[in-house]
């Protein structure tokens, strides 16, 4: 595991091509110079190496290699970036480890690193009927060339072609035969010889003999072919034989004196080995030097062998290995400072604020299906997943070769990608609109069946959404389970969080518990915000103390996991966002548990999760909770939304106003929260049902000391205070335009400020409405004032609603009953503003705002209709 993520080394990454390209290339390289004449066949062959990169795997061989080690002097000279000469003596095995030899340093690195895993690359080796031939090194003495021919980077491995030219080792083993027996030179002497060998090695051999030599052999050999009678001499041909002869007669000569200089002058470096032949003679060499492990696959033995063979067996092994550093690395070079998008659980607020751009911009409805987040990066035609916590885990092969990111839910071992982040470019900042477009063109039979299609519906009005809710939410829907909707602003971008929007089915929060304490990260969550009841909390405790059990047992593992940060430059012309993740030692592995805030139960533990919510997305959760904001609020019965809309209203009206507050039919008091800006609050309500309800709210409330009720009419009250503002909403349909001449007259003195009044206007009414969620008609026929059949002419109310009609006190009766709310078989006043004026205008109000409210594009046509009945007046009685 890598300390940061991305490392340092992702900026250098280039786009990965295949491992059957870069074999075509190796292949072609190969055919290239070994049908070149100066291609020496018999010491000459092709090396084809896969060595793994280090800083990508971080490996330790050292105990596996001591139990069957042979331990070699390596002396390698490099000639220039290409060509190295290499010398391999003093060769023991097996070797026997010195129980005084010290700890290396990468063993005492498990405090910074996790080495990889290598239980699965062990395996791989026993399974495939391996030979171990470490025992062929013992004594072994080589001397060779390699002039390396070209270089590829493939995921964790470095592939390396070479020309490997085995040269003449009989002065080197007389050398270290008699290696203890040689003099020690002299300081100077040593110094000296050093110079010698540096101008030695840096000079280039002329490897033509004097004319006169030349043609000198060259006409002994025409001589010996004339004696043997051949009379078709080919002198061209004689002439390039005698001068290879010469040529090589005087490499063999340079070689030698080269040897005995690298032994001489270069400190060799102590290597320990163990060596394998798998299947096709693919040899494996492990190796340990210094502080380091080193792992090679080694096809030179059968390097023509079919390229399917050989890129099986690399991506065997690459597998058995931990390969999520480089994974990760590739990751952020595709898509750098990479964040997951997080959708926001919104407030009504916010759904309200929003609802008008969504429908312009055109938004996205999808399930948001109850599995984990995952993103799916496909490099070639290798596919890796990667979780929340950056952990990476292999999937499969395909057959295209592409460089893809998806972002995506995993359920039931089944990717299902929502967004696209990468294809052929970084997309994050294309819309959402844009990044589905390329989303539905991709053919998505080609990933194995891994990876499903995601059913994502283009949406332009609330009635489309009430469609998709309502099919996703029928119990006979079982393709996918899913636990909510996810609504996406079609212009937004990747990076734009606050655009993505996730209604939930059940509103759920996690939380890390400690024994005692509930946390959202670092913040105390109050329990009465969870408000728990005794059982739930003692069932967490219970599974907390297992936890605790648990922990202890894993005291000698090391528990990580990656923490975020951000650091804003502040650059020209714009700030830049760097994101990095820092890998974090975690002592106690932590409890993360899963809470209902609609049931306020306990729902389950999170071992998939290192840590809890943010405290920000527990507000948002506990406010959508208490809200009542969830999948139902957009089927067609549902009235939350507009029941939002309304109160969003009332609250735009007080958020103007302080001082002392007069509220006139405060009902339950739904709106005791809008009050919190106000000195004193007066509650005018006549139901004794309705203030059961009323106490009980201002007993929670936070300004309860503030509140006083009385129980009455507002037109048989006694008030002494003087009000500055006095408020009734949706109220005043409950009186006559008597009631309401009633009213003023006998607390019009106590008000000095502002009256303001919500209604419905009766001038606004344009015909019944009969749906799911709400009914709104009117009872009287105002052609010929007959009823309509809606009123039991039996009841009081059929009798109370003809005298009020027949004396003019309203301009007709209205039926209204609003689905799950306090509003059930309710009569009122229809009444119009026009005479409403009049009234309050006899006693000194004049009409400081008048308004219709803006229609609010997430409601129901019905819900639509019915608000636009709705008139806002604001009164005052103060000049100026």
């Amino acid at each position: 595991m890598n300390s940061f993520i991305p490392s340092n080394n992702y900026e250098s990454l280039e786009e990965q091509d295949s491992l059957e390209d870069i074999l075509n290339s190796i292949y072609k390289q190969i055919n290239i110079i070994k049908n070149h004449s100066y291609f020496n066949h018999e010491n000459s062959h092709f090396e084809l190496e896969f060595r793994l990169r280090r800083k990508y795997v971080n490996i330790n061989l050292n105990k596996f290699i001591d139990d069957n080690a042979c331990q070699y002097s390596e002396y390698s000279y490099s000639e220039n970036k290409t060509t190295r000469y290499r010398i391999i003596g003093h060769s023991i095995y097996p070797y026997i480890k010195n129980e005084k030899e010290e700890t290396t340093t990468e063993e005492n690195a498990l405090n910074e690193f996790q080495y990889t895993d290598l239980s699965n690359l062990f395996n791989y080796l026993k399974n495939n009927e391996n030979i171990e031939i470490t025992n062929s090194l013992n004594h072994h003495i080589e001397y060779t060339k390699k002039l390396t021919l070209v270089t590829f980077y493939y995921f964790i491995f470095k592939i390396s072609l070479s020309i490997e030219v085995s040269l003449d080792s009989t002065s080197i083993k007389h050398h270290l035969k008699n290696e203890n027996k040689m003099e020690v030179v002299n300081e100077n002497e040593n110094e000296n010889e050093i110079e010698d060998f540096n101008v030695n090695k840096s000079e280039t051999k002329d490897f033509n003999e004097s004319e006169n030599e030349i043609e000198d052999t060259i006409q002994n050999e025409i001589e010996k072919e004339n004696v043997v009678g051949n009379e078709n001499i080919n002198h061209n041909e004689v002439n390039n034989r005698c001068i290879n002869n010469l040529k090589n007669k005087d490499m063999n000569k340079k070689y030698k004196e080269l040897s005995i200089s690298i032994l001489k002058y270069i400190t060799p470096i102590i290597k320990k080995r163990r060596s394998f032949l798998i299947k096709n003679d693919v040899r494996i060499d492990m190796t340990v030097f210094e502080d380091k492990s080193q792992f090679e696959i080694d096809f030179s033995k059968n390097i023509y062998q079919k390229k399917k063979d050989i890129i099986d067996i690399v991506h065997t092994i690459m597998l058995s290995l931990d390969c999520s550093n480089f994974i990760l690395d590739y990751l952020f070079s595709l898509v750098p400072n990479f964040e997951f998008q997080k959708p926001i659980t919104p407030s009504l607020d916010i759904l309200y604020k929003e609802a008008k751009n969504l429908i312009e911009n055109t938004f996205y409805v999808a399930a948001k299906t109850d599995g984990f987040r995952r993103l799916i990066i496909v490099i070639n035609n290798l596919m890796f997943s990667i979780s929340e916590t950056f952990h990476v885990e292999y999937i499969c092969q395909i057959k295209s070769n592409i460089n893809i990111v998806f972002d995506c839910e995993y359920i039931d071992d089944v990717f299902i990608p929502f967004d696209i982040i990468y294809y052929n470019d970084d997309l994050r900042n294309k819309s959402y609109s844009e990044r589905i477009g390329i989303l539905n063109t991709l053919n998505f039979q080609e990933f194995n069946h891994k990876i499903v299609q995601k059913n994502i519906i283009q949406c332009s009005s609330f009635q489309d959404l009430q469609i998709i809710s309502n099919t996703l939410t029928k119990n006979d829907n079982k393709l996918i389970p899913n636990d909510g909707i996810i609504i996406t602003d079609g212009q937004s971008s990747y990076y734009d969080n606050v655009k993505v929007y996730k209604i939930k089915t059940i509103n759920t929060v996690d939380l890390r518990f400690d024994g005692r304490y509930f946390y959202a990260k670092q913040h105390l969550i109050k329990k009465s915000n969870l408000n728990l009841t005794l059982s739930e909390y003692k069932k967490i405790c219970q599974l907390y103390n297992k936890h605790k059990k648990y922990v202890k047992q894993q005291n000698n593992k090391n528990n990580f996991y990656y923490q975020k940060q951000v650091e804003i430059i502040n650059d020209i012309p714009i700030k830049k966002r760097v994101v990095q993740y820092h890998l974090v030692r975690e002592k106690k592995i932590p409890f993360i548990i899963e809470i209902n805030l609609d049931t306020k139960t306990f729902v389950k533990e999170r071992k998939d999760k290192y840590t809890s919510n943010s405290i920000y997305t527990f507000n948002s959760i506990l406010i959508a909770s208490y809200q009542k904001i969830n999948i139902e609020i957009f089927s067609p019965s549902s009235t939350t939304l507009m029941r939002k809309y309304h109160n969003i209203i009332k609250q735009n009206i007080l958020n103007k106003y302080k001082g002392n507050l007069l509220d006139i039919g405060t009902g339950n008091g739904g709106d005791i929260h809008k009050w919190k800006h106000f000195r004193k609050i007066v509650c005018v309500e006549p139901d004794h049902e309705k203030i059961k309800i009323l106490k009980e709210r201002i007993s929670k409330s936070e300004i309860k000391n503030r509140i006083s009720i009385i129980q009455n009419t507002i037109q048989n009250i006694k008030l002494k205070n003087i009000y500055n503002v006095a408020t009734c909403f949706f109220a005043l349909n409950d009186f006559t335009y008597t009631n309401i001449s009633n009213m003023l007259k006998n607390i019009y003195k106590n008000i000095s400020g502002i009256f303001s009044a919500i209604f419905f206007d009766y001038n606004l009414f344009t015909e019944n409405i009969d749906s799911s969620s709400i009914i709104y008609k009117k009872c009287i026929n105002s052609k010929n004032g007959n009823y309509i059949n809606i009123i039991d002419k039996t009841s009081p109310i059929y009798l109370l609603s003809s005298l009020r009609y027949a004396h003019l006190e309203c301009d007709n009766i209205m039926y209204i009953n609003i689905t799950n709310s306090y509003i059930l078989n309710h009569y009122e006043c229809g009444i119009n503003s026009d005479h409403v004026k009049e009234i309050f205008e006899k006693f000194g109000f004049r009409v400081l705002n008048e308004y219709t409210i803006d229609s609010f594009p997430f409601l129901e046509k019905s819900q639509i209709l019915y608000t636009s009945n709705i008139k806002v007046i604001e009164f005052s009685n103060i000049n100026n």
